[in-house]
């Protein structure tokens, strides 16, 4: 990962139709570590996640590292092949089936792997979306709300399963679930 195993983020700023969504960032992901982005409604939280994989560019400031690793995200939409079942989709990041649907299988009924998608929940979805993450051969997952769809209980089960198929990863994320979190999360506060 990165200089010295690390993504450095200095003097970030971020406009859109001029108005300001962040300002002057200066933040550092070390490997291995696992974070949370917190702030208000509409601070910028997606638009930092955004940047970190170089979706966004700065309008200011310099992020060093990032083209040196391998990013497994989860976006806010789940960006499926609709008429794919969810093993075709999670195979699309990963040829070991085995290793597929043993993801899956720990975030779905074995029943709901090769129906497709379209046909699934918004939760089973949003869980298809994380299997396809965790099954990517990556440096980093970036996760931006994994939790959305999802109750009390399916959150902790995904947060297990998360936690389960880490391996070592570095790993960030968005949520308003935190509660699901372990303990052992950094947190980077968003202000404006």
């Amino acid at each position: 990962m990165g200089c010295d195993g690390m993504i450095v983020f200095q003097n970030v700023s971020k406009a859109f139709d001029g108005k300001s969504v962040l300002r002057d960032v200066s933040w550092t992901i070390r490997p291995g570590e696992r974070w949370q982005v917190c702030g208000p409604s509409g601070i910028g939280k997606t638009t930092l996640l955004r940047l970190l994989l170089g979706l966004e560019k700065p309008d200011s400031g310099s992020i060093i590292g990032q083209n040196q690793v391998r990013f497994a995200p989860v976006f806010q939409e789940d960006r499926l092949v609709e008429h794919w079942g969810a093993s075709a989709n999670v195979g699309l990041v990963c040829s070991d089936t085995a290793r597929v649907r043993e993801i899956l299988c720990t975030l779905l009924p074995e029943d709901a792997l090769d129906q497709p998608v379209h046909t699934l929940s918004g939760g089973m979805r949003r869980r298809v979306a994380l299997a396809r993450a965790l099954a990517a051969d990556s440096d980093m997952l970036v996760l931006d709300e994994p939790f959305a769809g999802l109750d009390e209980q399916t959150a902790q089960q995904a947060m297990q399963t998360i936690m389960q198929y880490r391996a070592g990863r570095a790993l960030g994320l968005v949520s308003h679930g935190s509660e699901v979190l372990p303990a052992g999360f950094l947190t980077f506060n968003l202000t404006e």
